[in-house]
């Protein structure tokens, strides 16, 4: 464990008032915890990797890591979360949750998923009216689960697959579902079947499945059950890369992205002798980023009703910014007269009239002026208070539920909540919130000297406890408070002018955009993969490590997997030991992701959103698997693993790379963020590490500027190899060429990422 550096980048903050006096300095944010260590404390305030601090109101109890979906029982008193990743995909049973002595039953009850019992789950849960039965969505195993609540003994499962003429529901992924009051219709969503399905809780058979948009997220009842709203998360419906349109067509992989976001190739497709390549359509298409409302007058006959979009149109100027990514519209709540939805990449709520299913307002959430120009809330889960009044969100990236006054669609406040707040419930009286919190309190140290290793192993994604929380609602008064522990938690702000910054005065370097010209006029920016600070740095003195974890560095001895070679009293890594050595070191600096999938995110700065954090878990527990002979339509969307950025991740403002270019910044790119999955590997794809066979497009600005010539992510390819071919192309195109080097160069060399051992293609060593 080690102290935080301020990962949070120091932000230029402007006042709002335009005659402030130069004098007064400028707004800079930093992370509150400053060089304080990163530490697990569950009575007082936990430290989580980027500096914030989580300090949750009321209690937490500890649940199986990544509580994606909550339900609470019509009596209160039971509440079951969905652990949907990483491992044990299981569900956890709380009752007597309001006591001070609740009792847990997790299942299965293993560390590890036993697929006997629960092959899959994603999100969705409900209660029987008489508290005896638990459904769970399946995900992909295409099935909602039936489980006792009493003893937590299975029930049997209801299919969700079908097929017709028309419709292949073979394959499925069943997500968020709702129950009818009297127990005996559950709706739900199919996210790759892009369908919503409707079924018979007595017979436990599927009665009917009515088209929707592309990848549905999120579904309610309207209270008079006369209406189903679902929400779609989804841009594009992706295809196969083809060598004809004839039905019997070959798959055809390239060796590059076959278009740029956006472009016409993107829209209409491309398409000539020896290939076939769909298009993508309109990035507004009213599938995508939209709200369905499915109308249940004639129960035999259910129908879409309406079709809504939600949040900021992409591509429309949003403070001066056209809008790169879609609203990500993924849960949804109602009452008599409204639905609200919670548009995650927009950081705001859509407001839809029931009576006319069109949008009355919007409701955006901002914690604190001053940072009014940013993104990251991330609304996620949603509930409304039993009289109607209040309107309680999950704010997932600033570790809060933002509350709202339903009457004049007002932001009350906020209250502090555990790591990545999910879902929210609303106890029958009003009086309480349960909140699922995905990530709890952290994983913790997977490792090291005071390390113990439990039954869960030392997996960073078995260690990440989720955590169901009960709070008292705040009164109006306690609110204010419990906000501005919600603003501390997450920011630290000063001013420029500050006695702590008088010191930087002569410093060259620009303490924010603007204030003076730097002297730096070219980064390359080199990402290396899934090693940590101790196991390479760990022995050197002038860092804060722990040397016992130092296995790639100084006099280390290891041996092959099947023990038949060794090596002993070695230096594994010595460039890095002497870069570090030479110039400065971070010794205590963390990353926001889990794993790598979301680390590739945070790394060409957009942050993961809802529909990213929830797939990169399922994924790495082994339940969100692609099926090449699926016929479901959103099969395509099951790449949870990718090192890219899909349309579906774009933040509202886009990437590192759309940054750059809108501001002029010259760059240009080897390897970065153009591993989409799913691909094919194969060493001898030596120019670009992979081949696509999906019709996944490119981030724009990145299309024209990335190297054919320089492999992504595979590594069977060594990565001296990699660097031949940077040198190669940067001589031709910088050192001889007419070409002026860019401001900025980005440049993976991934294969500390490690392969397994594989003596027969010259890597005898893990």
């Amino acid at each position: 464990m080690k102290k935080i550096i301020q990962l949070l980048a120091l932000l230029l903050m402007f006042g709002c008032n335009s005659e402030k006096k130069a004098d007064d300095g400028v707004w800079l944010i930093s992370a509150p915890a400053g060089n304080e260590i990163t530490k697990i404390n569950p009575e007082g305030k936990t430290v989580i990797p980027n500096g914030r601090f989580i300090t949750p109101l009321g209690k937490s109890i500890v649940t199986a890591p990544h509580p994606y979906g909550l339900t609470l029982s019509p009596d209160s008193n039971i509440a079951v979360t969905s652990n949907s990743g990483t491992n044990p995909i299981s569900i956890t049973i709380v009752r007597n949750i309001l006591s001070n002595h609740p009792e847990l039953q997790q299942i299965p009850p293993s560390p590890s998923t036993d697929k006997g019992i629960l092959a899959s789950v994603f999100m969705g849960l409900a209660i029987s009216p008489d508290n005896q039965t638990v459904y769970v969505a399946g995900g992909q195993e295409n099935k909602i689960y039936l489980f006792d609540l009493t003893n937590g003994k299975s029930k049997g499962f209801i299919d969700c697959s079908s097929k017709s003429e028309n419709h292949d529901y073979s394959d499925g992924y069943i997500g968020d579902l709702k129950l009818s009051k009297d127990g005996k219709t559950v709706y739900a969503v199919d996210q790759i079947g892009f369908r919503m399905i409707i079924a018979d809780t007595e017979s436990k058979s599927l009665t009917k499945s009515v088209p929707v948009g592309r990848y549905p997220f999120g579904i309610c009842l309207s209270p008079d059950e006369k209406k189903v709203y679902v929400a779609n998360v989804g841009m594009f419906q992706y295809s196969y890369i083809k060598d004809s349109d004839k039905e019997d067509a070959k798959i055809t992989p390239i060796s590059y992205p076959a278009s740029a976001y956006g472009s016409k190739e993107m829209v209409e497709g491309i398409k000539n002798d020896t290939i076939n390549i769909k298009g993508l359509g309109d990035v507004n298409a009213i599938d995508a980023f939209s709200v369905f409302a499915i109308s249940l007058e004639d129960k035999a006959n259910p129908k879409v009703v309406a079709k809504i979009k939600t949040g900021h149109l992409v591509g429309a100027m949003i403070e001066g910014i056209p809008a790169v990514g879609g609203s990500s519209p993924n849960s949804i709540v109602a009452t008599n007269d409204y639905v609200f939805v919670s548009n995650a990449t927009n950081d705001n709520i859509s407001v839809i009239s029931i009576k006319k299913d069109t949008i009355v307002n919007t409701i955006s959430l901002k914690p604190d002026a001053r940072v009014k120009q940013f993104r990251g809330v991330i609304p996620f889960g949603l509930a409304i208070s039993p009289d109607q009044k209040r309107l309680y969100v999950a704010e997932s990236g600033i570790n809060a539920v933002g509350v709202i006054n339903v009457e004049d669609q007002k932001v009350l406040g906020h209250i502090p909540t555990g790591w990545f707040p999910s879902k929210i419930e609303v106890t029958n009286d009003g009086k309480q919130l349960i909140i699922a919190n995905a990530k709890g309190f952290g994983s913790g140290p997977n490792g090291g000297k005071s390390f113990k290793i439990g039954p869960e192993g030392s997996y960073i994604g078995s260690l990440m406890k989720g955590t169901v929380q009960v709070a008292d609602i705040p009164s109006d008064d306690q609110l204010k408070r419990t906000t501005e522990q919600v603003i501390s938690n997450n920011f630290k702000f000063t001013k420029s002018t500050d006695t702590i910054y008088k010191k930087r005065k002569d410093n060259p370097i620009p303490l924010y955009p603007g204030e003076k010209v730097s002297p730096i006029k070219h980064i390359v920016f080199i990402s290396k993969e899934n090693r940590t600070y101790d196991e390479i740095f760990g022995q050197i003195k002038k860092g804060n490590g722990d040397e016992s974890l130092a296995r790639y560095g100084e006099h280390a001895s290891f041996t092959n997997r099947n023990k038949t070679d060794s090596v002993t009293d070695a230096t594994v890594m010595p460039n890095h030991l002497a870069l570090a050595r030479q110039f400065g070191l971070a010794d205590n600096f963390y990353v926001d992701s889990d794993v790598s999938a979301d680390g590739h995110r945070w790394l060409v700065n957009t942050y993961p959103n809802e529909w990213c954090e929830t797939a990169t878990a399922a994924s790495y527990g082994g339940n969100r698997n692609f099926k090449p002979k699926s016929k479901a339509p959103g099969i395509f969307a099951m790449n949870g693993a990718a090192g890219a950025v899909y349309p579906e991740d774009y933040n509202e403002a886009g990437s590192m790379w759309d940054h750059l270019e809108r501001n002029h910044v010259s760059f240009y790119n080897f390897g970065f963020s153009i591993m989409f999955e799913p691909a094919l590997y194969e060493a001898d794809f030596k120019y670009t590490g992979i081949k696509q066979f999906v019709n996944y497009p490119m981030p724009q600005p990145l299309f024209t500027r990335t190297s054919k010539m320089y492999p992504t992510y595979n590594t069977s390819i060594p990565d001296q190899f990699r660097i031949d071919q940077f040198k190669k192309e940067f001589n031709e195109k910088w050192v001889k060429g007419k070409d002026s080097m860019p401001e900025m160069i980005t440049v993976i060399i991934p294969n500390d990422h490690g392969a397994g051992d594989r003596a027969e293609a010259g890597y005898p060593f893990k």
